[in-house]
């Protein structure tokens, strides 16, 4: 689904034949015009049907011309449920999908702006997208100037869209949306024109990104806001949780699953084989133990209130006490959990320990998520947004880029006579000595506990925290692995 929103300063010819350009390449299901400054009665009705758009809306500033259009495809239906000299806002109905969308041009005026922010979080209701030119930046890192933005101003956006706990969404593209050529020779740029999306709508999609641009008729970028799904159902891959480390249990659980024996004469296989089995373990016992985290938490306030009910309604009673205590410690230990949980997933690591911003870390979550998706590639020279053949074409790449076409090794004699020798006998002697058990224990201690887990799932904080238990077995496969595998592959 894409959406179209761009600030034409007046829609002139020029400007048609861009925006023309732009329906046939990306397909908008809805286009929203800022500051065309022409009634709909006066555009040609061949227009409408060359962009494949039905011109649904159109509000007036100050009773001057025209200012925001709303447009959107025949299939699509839309209802205005509110229209101002700042917004035009309609629920729409897309392929069975219901979603709320507000065409945004903010007044030069930060008085004015303020009537705007309280007009989009009044009608803020499930799943929705604002866009279009808010006027606004939220702080100098969004403008290039040698005028500092107001700050007032910034701080009026700010706490605007923190209240509406909305996600900006991701760009692609130029960096700012406007540029200041009216003020030649001064070089001014700045973030004026943005999308912001509701919660609701984010998890309805895979991916979403705003591809901003380039400006040529107008000093505004054009913005086509691209969201994709997708039908292809993967594979939940296993990925260590730091939570686990925290329960009293746990090293008893490593422990029974890593010492019990394994049929292999090889070290390296023999580690291989055992994480895999513990992976098995180690999902079974977190759905058995922790189970739903946001369930569990659910579940203990409820206790915790039917707790303390009885203890408004009988009085002081030492078991009641003594049981609203073991509540709040365990609901205390589930919230520290869930902490844990969301910090790893968001990749934070430079919050203070107790720290239970969820909202903060559920979009840091979101972020991530669009940031590592696909949602086009450009194929043979067509750009596609077809996740199956966005996939088979990734795999093909990488299966042919490391495919070995030719086994006879490059004969190196002749190479080597022309290079120094820089490394001393001595250096050369460190160098290929076997890792003793301190050293690698050292290399394990030193890795980042929530650094990005391996293709096994297990991240640092696995080996550190169950190192007693897993240190034979890693010492022995890595002081095999360079004897046999390296220095037999490369001497």
């Amino acid at each position: 689904m894409n959406i179209i929103v761009w600030n034409v300063r007046g829609l002139t010819d020029e400007s048609r034949r861009v925006l023309k350009e732009h329906s046939h390449s990306f397909n908008p299901i809805i286009i929203g015009i800022v500051e065309p400054k022409v009634d709909f009665s006066k555009v040609p009705a061949n227009f409408w049907h060359s962009i494949n758009m039905v011109a649904r809306h159109q509000n007036f500033r100050h009773q001057m011309c025209s200012n925001i259009w709303l447009l959107a495809h025949p299939s699509v239906v839309t209802t205005v449920i509110w229209s101002s000299d700042q917004t035009v806002i309609a629920d729409c109905v897309w392929n069975s999908l219901h979603f709320r969308i507000a065409i945004v041009h903010g007044s030069n005026c930060p008085t004015e702006r303020r009537k705007l922010w309280l007009d989009l979080l009044h009608h803020t209701n499930g799943s929705t997208v604002f866009m279009g030119d808010f006027n606004a930046v939220k702080g100098a890192h969004e403008r290039i100037s040698t005028v500092s933005p107001n700050r007032q101003s910034c701080k009026d956006f700010c706490e605007f869209i923190d209240a509406t706990q909305f996600i900006e969404s991701p760009t692609l593209g130029l960096k700012f949306t406007w540029s200041g050529r009216r003020f030649l020779p001064r070089h001014v740029e700045s973030l004026l024109d943005r999308v912001l999306v509701s919660d609701s709508f984010a998890q309805s999609w895979r991916a979403i990104n705003t591809h901003i641009l380039p400006r040529i008729t107008s000093d505004h970028s054009p913005l086509v806001f691209q969201c994709s799904g997708s039908d292809i159902r993967r594979r939940n891959s296993f990925r260590f949780l730091t939570m686990w480390t925290s329960h009293a249990n746990f090293l008893e659980v490593v422990e029974h699953s890593w010492t019990q024996l394994v049929e292999t004469n090889c070290p390296i296989f023999r580690v291989m084989a055992k994480l895999r089995r513990l992976r098995g373990v180690l999902k079974s016992w977190n759905k058995e133990v922790f189970g739903n985290v946001d369930v569990s938490i659910r579940e203990l306030g409820e206790k915790l209130a039917d707790v303390q009910e009885r203890i408004s309604a009988s009085g002081y009673m030492d078991d009641l006490f003594n049981e609203e205590i073991a509540v709040q410690a365990s609901l205390n230990v589930t919230l520290s959990r869930k902490n844990d949980l969301l910090r790893q997933k968001s990749k934070v690591t430079w919050l203070h320990d107790g720290d239970r911003n969820s909202s903060f870390f559920h979009n840091m979550i979101k972020f991530r998520k669009q940031h590592l998706n696909i949602g086009h590639l450009k194929i043979d020279g067509v750009v596609t947004t077809d996740a199956r053949q966005i996939e088979r074409h990734i795999i093909d790449y990488f299966s042919i880029l490391f495919k070995e076409t030719d086994n006879r090794r490059v004969e190196t004699v002749e190479l080597e006579a022309v290079i120094d020798h820089s490394i001393s006998d001595t250096q050369n002697e460190m160098l290929i000595r076997l890792p003793d058990e301190v050293e690698i224990s050292a290399a394990v201690h030193s890795m980042e506990s929530s650094s990005a887990p391996g293709p096994d799932g297990f991240s640092g904080a696995f080996f550190q925290s169950s190192w007693k238990i897993v240190k034979g077995d890693v010492v022995h496969a890595v002081r095999t692995f360079f004897p046999e595998v390296l220095f037999a592959e490369w001497m």
